[in-house]
């Protein structure tokens, strides 16, 4: 009797311990310290091995910088990462010291190192997004936290976006050439594309321009950021022949697009992004009617279902808007479950949202259509073994015409297919994006368990041997998530640190107010502007 009991006892002990560390780990505290974790041990070793270099390879730990650059980087990983760092540190319960010695150091090396008079072309768009956004959004941070010399990164962003300025004069239609040389000012069109500019990239640089103009007072970058925007839409009857759709190149010289591709992945995507993200941030009603004719299109033209699950997904119009519609959809359009939910509610609560004088049936939907398109992303993760999304998938519509079906692999419950050359993953922040956006609108709490578990299998895949306790231990993309195991590649892209984990991060904080905060699209955050006093 006497050994009954104590197995008795001992049962209810590790039913008792489970049951413990099983409610630590649902914890949304648990959960945020492990993504700091495996933050600062990704972050350490770029600093140990990789430190101010623009490209690590965190296998080989080979460092090289951007554009062909010999002396001097454009601080690629490190400005993109700032604000990551100050988010984390002002939210953090278990690592609050190390994040603040990282933004010293990091606060260190923009003062004294970051120099923007570089003699190379760069992409006007990824610098824009990345350097200027990043400048800019640890400029904000580091002022609200009240951390550090914010006008040391005020001054750079000031230096960094003069140095662009020139691209906007060297067209007659205002659109600028796809990169400028830092040092020159000259400006050079696409060398691919015969010349074309994508059309992503002269429409998503306006929330960081607007917002230097908005803190310094000047009008200049403002003014030429907005003017792309009438030649683009008068020029091609964007709103009547294309329903608010655009196709994916735009030759810079007269406005007119190159060919007829609709998609709103890469190329396209955040073309739709910052119509809708102008309109949060400055309450300038037209982008709202632009960005609402260009959602409109999206529902017409784009979205279909999946077989046998009816999974909704956002296709692409390779020939146009009266072609068919092809089932490929890159990771990248995980974004627009984010968006459109943000459309919808602009940032409130949905249940404080359904009672404002803005709701209406096409609110509705999109809010319907965001939730949607969350899940399928969420199931692009979901349905491969590895728990971890490839960067593209073309999802079953019972369609015999695609030619190698037989080749390429098919997902658990057959909802799509990965072609073999699409398979790696390159630690991609849409879908936790979304995800992230969702919970806080939300407060569902299935949003937290979707990242955790996307979280769970980044950890475990794309981590090189690394121990909860390891501080020396990398990350990596993925070469192929489909093979068994993964398999890894050498590579870490700065938006891991920028984007992904921020977002992650984000996720798992109780107390994120998203009526009074803008991302760009590399996830640097602005403020939302509530009243504009510029000079001429």
């Amino acid at each position: 009797m006497l050994i009954v009991k104590s197995l008795i006892g001992l049962v209810t002990a590790v039913a008792t311990y489970r049951m413990f560390f099983a409610s630590q780990e649902n914890s949304a505290e648990y959960r945020r310290n492990q993504i700091e974790s495996v933050f600062l041990q990704s972050w350490r070793d770029y600093c140990k091995h990789g430190w101010d270099a623009d490209v690590y390879k965190p296998v080989s730990k080979e460092k090289s910088n951007m554009y062909g650059s010999t002396d001097k980087p454009l601080g690629w990983i490190i400005v993109d990462s700032i604000d990551s760092i100050l988010i984390m540190y002002n939210s953090s319960t278990a690592n609050k010291a190390q994040f603040e010695e990282e933004f010293l150091r990091v606060e260190e090396w923009v003062t004294t190192k970051l120099d923007y008079d570089i003699d190379v072309h760069v992409s006007l768009f990824e610098t824009t997004i990345r350097m200027l956004g990043g400048l800019l959004s640890a400029y904000h941070l580091s002022k609200e936290m009240n951390i550090g010399n914010s006008s040391v990164f005020l001054e750079k962003a000031i230096d960094l976006a003069d140095r662009m300025m020139p691209a906007f004069d060297n067209t007659p239609t205002g659109i600028p050439y796809s990169s400028i040389n830092l040092h020159t000012g000259a400006s050079e069109r696409n060398h691919a594309d015969n010349g074309a500019s994508s059309t992503a990239e002269f429409t998503t640089l306006q929330l960081e321009f607007k917002y230097l103009s908005i803190i310094t007072g000047d009008t200049k970058y403002w003014s030429a950021v907005e003017k792309v925007y009438r030649p683009l839409y008068e020029s091609n009857r964007l709103l009547g022949h294309y329903g608010g759709l655009a196709p994916i190149y735009v030759y810079p010289d007269n406005a007119k697009f190159r060919g007829n591709n609709i998609r709103l992945g890469s190329r396209g995507d955040s073309f739709y992004e910052y119509l809708l993200k102008q309109y949060l941030q400055t309450r300038e009603t037209l982008y709202y009617v632009l960005y609402r004719a260009s959602m409109e299109g999206v529902k017409q033209h784009l979205v279909s279902k999946s077989h046998p699950s009816n999974l909704v997904y956002i296709g692409e119009k390779e020939y146009g808007l009266r072609g068919p519609l092809s089932p490929k959809m890159d990771h990248l359009v995980c974004f627009m479950g984010g968006l459109l939910a943000m459309g919808a509610t602009e940032g409130l609560h949905i249940s404080d949202a359904r009672q404002q004088p803005f709701w209406s049936t096409q609110r509705d939907e999109d809010w319907a259509l965001a939730q949607d398109l969350t899940y399928t992303c969420y199931q692009m993760y979901h349905q491969i073994p590895s728990g971890l999304a490839p960067e593209i998938v073309v999802f079953n519509d019972q369609s015999q015409r695609k030619s190698g079906t037989r080749q390429w692999w098919k997902s658990s419950n057959g909802d799509f297919y990965v072609k073999p050359a699409d398979a790696h993953n390159l630690q991609r922040p849409e879908t936790v994006e979304s995800i992230m956006f969702l919970y806080h609108l939300t407060k569902d709490q299935k949003y937290r368990d979707w990242g955790w578990e996307i979280f769970k299998s980044f950890r475990k895949h794309s981590s090189l041997s690394c121990k909860s306790s390891d501080h020396d231990c990398a990350y990596t993309c993925m070469g192929n998530v489909l093979a068994d195991p993964p398999t890894i590649a050498d590579s870490v892209e700065s938006f891991w640190f920028a984007e992904t984990l921020k977002y992650l991060h984000l996720l798992f904080q109780d107390d994120v107010d998203l009526t009074k905060v803008v991302f760009n699209t590399e996830a640097h955050p602005f403020p939302v502007v509530k009243s504009l006093n510029l000079r001429n």
